[in-house]
């Protein structure tokens, strides 16, 4: 590991509070690293180095992203990722033999209990197979714990994940076996009280100095090139604006524009124009706002017909933008034209999040401004997002909007989408799913597009 990479340096904190925590306790079974959002890639690469041939912890790891689907399927998909990662280990396992340290692990027994399972739950064949694969690694790994990192990429709900790892606990982890998990700082939803298995769980928290580590990084390196310009002028702009200091956060902003006019690059204007844009809708009466939405727009289709690819998403930004803008100025039919633009080109390129986002934009405001067309862009929301799939749904805000129209076709009695929206919905959030959905939509942080849009419309 580059020990002079800023981000390194923070991945080496992990290492260290690893050792000192958890790798002298073998008696543990869970190990929960509790953590803020924005940290989750570094984390992530801690537990991928850890897998591999450069890893530094005494223990043997191993680092699944399986998705979350419910309690009852997760073990099964585990164990198929897993034997799926296996068939594509043959070279290695031949590079073991070379060097007299075969593997002698075999998972026939594992995969016909895949295919024979007939979807009930494997979680006993799962613990078993761990337990089976450690005692089987090479002699010079024979002692060694094996730490499953279990990192799905898509969670259906927190609640059935816990009662998995809850389930995992009660029938027993075997002993030199560990399961490793993230939380959240502040949204602790996988904590398991330590009386019910004392001594067997552990959390910990390594405060990371990430933002000042991106910093470094994005300033290291060629002074001269464009890309590492605008991040300097970026993060030179975010400090200006934490000391309300507009002056010197329209010298950076300038300077952010001159860097990437004189590259050529119309995707890098355009992003030095929404960048800037965005800082100043904290200082919304600024006359350079609206010019800089206006020219960055203008610039992105020159590039859009240019073949510039970045320029697409750039233009889906733009349009939010610019809703924002003519939100806070209390032109709020335009600023729902402007998020129902966003939505249908976004829908259009097949940016699935970016269309629901502007959707609900548009959906909300109407709402709250002009309840003659709520309904009619509920309704458009609703079927723009019929193709999405379910683990699109299941993290993005059209569960919110699917939550609102189910109470407007429940009022007009409409059959047949109250069943295919209860069926959809109850599949990923379970029976009671209106009520996860509320909770959801209560603790998770609000929509803001851009930042502070809300407050400064009620300003």
């Amino acid at each position: 590991m580059n020990e002079h990479n800023p981000i390194a340096f923070e991945l080496n904190k992990i290492q260290h509070a690893w050792l000192k925590e958890v790798a002298k306790n073998p008696q543990l079974r869970v190990v929960r690293l509790v953590i803020k959002p924005e940290e989750a890639r570094v984390y992530e690469g801690f537990c991928k180095l850890e897998s591999s041939p450069y890893g530094q912890m005494p223990e043997v790891f191993v680092t699944h992203l399986t998705n979350f689907e419910d309690e009852d399927t997760f073990s099964a998909a585990i164990i198929k990722d897993w034997l799926e990662t296996f068939d594509n280990s043959a070279a290695l396992m031949e590079e073991l033999q070379k060097r007299n340290a075969a593997f002698t692990w075999n998972p026939k027994a594992y995969q016909q209990a895949l295919e024979h399972g007939n979807g009930q739950p494997l979680d006993d064949t799962l613990l078993r197979m761990l337990n089976d694969f450690r005692q089987a690694l090479p002699r010079e790994e024979a002692d060694k714990q094996l730490v499953l990192a279990v990192l799905p990429r898509q969670v259906s709900h927190m609640r059935g994940l816990k009662n998995w790892l809850t389930n995992m606990l009660k029938k027993g982890i075997p002993a030199g076996v560990k399961l490793l998990m993230f939380d959240h700082v502040g949204n602790e939803q996988l904590a398991i009280h330590e009386r019910l298995f004392p001594g067997q769980m552990h959390s910990m928290h390594v405060p990371l100095e990430l933002q000042n580590a991106i910093q470094k990084l994005a300033k290291s390196g060629n002074p001269n090139d464009p890309e590492i310009a605008l991040r300097r002028c970026m993060f030179e702009m975010g400090d200006a604006l934490k000391a309300k200091d507009i002056k010197r956060l329209h010298e950076w902003g300038q300077k952010a524009l001159d860097y990437t006019q004189k590259s050529g690059n119309k995707g890098l204007f355009a992003t030095a124009h929404i960048m800037y844009a965005g800082m100043l809708f904290y200082f919304k009466r600024d006359p350079q706002l609206p010019i800089l939405l206006e020219r960055g727009m203008r610039i992105s289709k020159q590039g859009m017909q240019q073949g510039d690819v970045a320029c697409l998403p750039l233009m889906v930004q733009f349009y939010g933008y610019h809703g924002a803008y003519a939100q806070i100025r209390k032109n709020f039919d335009e600023a729902i034209e402007w998020f129902i633009k966003q939505a249908k080109l976004a829908q259009e390129h097949q940016f699935n999040q970016q269309a629901m986002n502007g959707w609900y934009q548009a959906a909300e405001l109407c709402r709250r401004k002009n309840t003659g067309r709520y309904y009619m862009v509920l309704e458009e929301a609703y079927l723009a997002g019929l193709s999405l799939q379910d683990e699109e749904i299941s993290t993005s805000v059209y569960i919110y909007l699917l939550r609102d129209y189910y109470d407007y076709v429940h009022n007009k009695k409409i059959q047949d989408t109250i069943q295919k929206i209860d069926e959809k919905m109850g599949r990923l959030f379970g029976d009671n799913w209106k009520e996860e959905v509320d909770r959801i939509r209560k603790t998770r942080a609000p929509l803001m597009m851009p930042p502070q849009t809300m407050d400064m419309e009620e300003a």
